[in-house]
Order: C-alpha cells, then structure tokens, then sequence
C-alpha cells in the first residue's frame, strides 16, 4: 500500500509541475497546442515512420549477404528475445540521456514510469525544452539502438545485432511518430513539454502580437 502510495504521489507531482509550466506560459503570452495520441496509433503508426528503415536494412541484409540471414535455433531465439527486453530498458534511459543534456536540473528533470495497462515503459522529461532539444533526446534510441546497432550488425557480420536493430527501429516507431509532429514547430518561438499522462507532447507557441 505504502509503494502504491508513493507511485500516486510522484505521478500527482509529475502533473502538478504540469500545470504550473502550462499556466506560466499561458500567462506569457503562449499559445497551447497538444500533440498526443494513443498508444495503440502510435503502435500502428511505428510500421509507416520507422517500418520503412527496418524493411530497408532487412533487404540490404538479404541482398548483400551470402547464406542464411539468421541463426533460427532456439537459443539463438532466445538471445534475442532476452537482449531485446533488456533494450527497452536501454531504450528509455537513452531517452533521459539525451533530454538531461539540455535539461537545466539534468536527472533531476528526468522521470522514469511504466503504463501498466499496456505494460509501456516510458520517459518522462519535466522540462519544457526547444524542439531541437526534444528531438535529439526522442530520436537518440532510433539512432543508436536502430541504426548505429545496424551499423555495427553490418560491419561485424552478427545477425543477432542485425534483427535486434531491426525489431529496435520499430520499437522506436512511436518516437519517431511524434517527432514527424514535432517538425512543424522548428524555426518558431515554441517550447516543448512532454506531456504527463498521454502519448505526446504540448508545444506552446508564442502568439504573434
């Protein structure tokens, strides 16, 4: 009871800074504009932003590599599966790694959770950030748990690493998904803050007077 108090007490005070950031910038002169959606849109959506790289470096595979493309014994299996759990992992702390670089608490501004209805972990930034900053830190696992693994999966000749960078391209669907919707932001005075409870972000943009 105590852990499930305290789980409630740090997801309040996540919204809470919410609001307060929401209503400085309102007061500011801001303009709100939220860019969430659901889970299981992002879920569909990763096959459209991050399934054309995957099917990509899937056929670059085939083509230019002689014999099987892939172990299929069960440990192998295994392996994959094993490694590609404790990626999400990585996935996520890649996430804070890049938002704390920019962030001005660092860690502190960084929060880490899970949706359990989904069974989604998920990155939480409670700081507003440029939309150069939210991207470097929403698109850092696509780049080096997609393509950089599939940059050493081609060099070394591992298929291990070449189907984890696959299936971590469309893990990282979702992030690029949102940063598609993040695009229109660049080049204005916007800030950005991940949004406490929902899949996505709100910019506030400064009215023009």
């Amino acid at each position: 009871m105590k852990e499930e108090n305290n789980k409630n007490t740090k997801k309040q005070q996540i919204i809470d800074n919410y609001e307060m950031q929401r209503e400085k910038y309102l007061a500011e002169g801001y303009e709100e504009k939220q860019e969430v959606i659901s889970v299981i849109k992002a879920n569909i959506m990763a096959f459209v932003t991050a399934g054309p790289f995957a099917l990509a470096g899937m056929l670059l595979w085939i083509v230019n590599r002689t014999g099987s493309w892939f172990d299929w014994r069960i440990m192998s299996l295994v392996l994959v599966w094993a490694a590609f759990i404790l990626s999400i992992v990585v996935h996520e702390m890649l996430h804070g790694m890049g938002w704390s670089i920019f962030a001005r608490k660092g860690w502190k501004s960084i929060h880490f959770g899970v949706m359990w209805e989904y069974l989604t972990p998920y990155c939480h930034c409670k700081e507003p950030l440029r939309p150069g900053a939210y991207l470097f830190g929403g698109l850092l696992p696509f780049l080096i748990l997609g393509i950089g693994m599939y940059i050493v999966a081609w060099v070394s000749g591992n298929s291990i690493l070449y189907i984890l960078s696959l299936l971590n391209m469309l893990a990282a669907g979702g992030d690029t998904t949102l940063m598609c919707m993040l695009l229109k932001y660049f080049g204005k005075d916007v800030m950005i803050l991940d949004h406490p409870t929902e899949c996505g972000f709100i910019a506030f943009e400064r009215r023009m007077s």
